[in-house]
């Protein structure tokens, strides 16, 4: 190795270092993906993994995801199921997880009620009191889809806020179909880790 080389060499590893002790590499997190069903959690996961998006059936189980990257940050999830029957599990696996994920399909009218409920449960029964929450609107680029406005106030946004904290929740806009807006959920999700 030339001196040259030696100094570059040098150079690269100590920015290396910086970079980590910054925090800006080398973080990992654990993530609960929850909502109902049909609301695209496994969906969001496939494509976070391999880039892809494709229909999934209903999730009968729980199940740990391979690790994926986003946003430089080391991440793996469990996949709950949305649907009813499995709703129970959801608390079992809270103490698991560096943030929760709560999918709602923005499209779905009529069952954002029923998404509400559980948010509160999860919420109010204090099953993620230390854990932040970030609520992801699916299925924002359709045209039936409901505005922030409507989601917020179908939700009890601001009832939840009081009772998560301000700071350890938060709601975005996404589409998984569309790769927009999910980013800017694991960037406040990093903030946590």
């Amino acid at each position: 190795m030339s001196f040259l080389e030696g100094i570059i060499s040098s150079w690269s590893s100590l920015l290396q270092s910086l970079w980590k002790a910054l925090g800006f590499e080398g973080k990992e997190g654990s993530l609960l993906m929850l909502g109902l069903d049909n609301a695209g959690k496994t969906t969001l996961l496939h494509r976070l993994r391999t880039g892809d998006v494709r229909s999934f059936p209903p999730t009968d189980r729980p199940h740990m995801t391979e690790k994926f990257e986003c946003n430089g940050i080391t991440f793996q999830a469990w996949d709950m199921g949305g649907h009813e029957a499995v709703r129970h599990l959801w608390e079992d696996y809270v103490c698991e997880c560096s943030a929760v994920l709560f999918l709602v399909d923005s499209a779905d009218k009529g069952r954002l009620e029923e998404a509400a409920f559980e948010l509160d449960a999860l919420i109010g029964e204090k099953i993620v009191a230390d854990v932040p929450v970030a609520i992801m609107c699916n299925k924002c680029d359709l045209d039936e889809a409901l505005s922030s406005k409507e989601i917020e106030e179908g939700l009890h946004y601001q009832e939840l806020q009081k009772m998560q904290g301000e700071e350890n929740i938060a709601m975005f806009r996404i589409s998984v179909l569309k790769g927009e807006g999910y980013q800017s959920a694991f960037r406040w999700v990093a903030k946590f880790l």
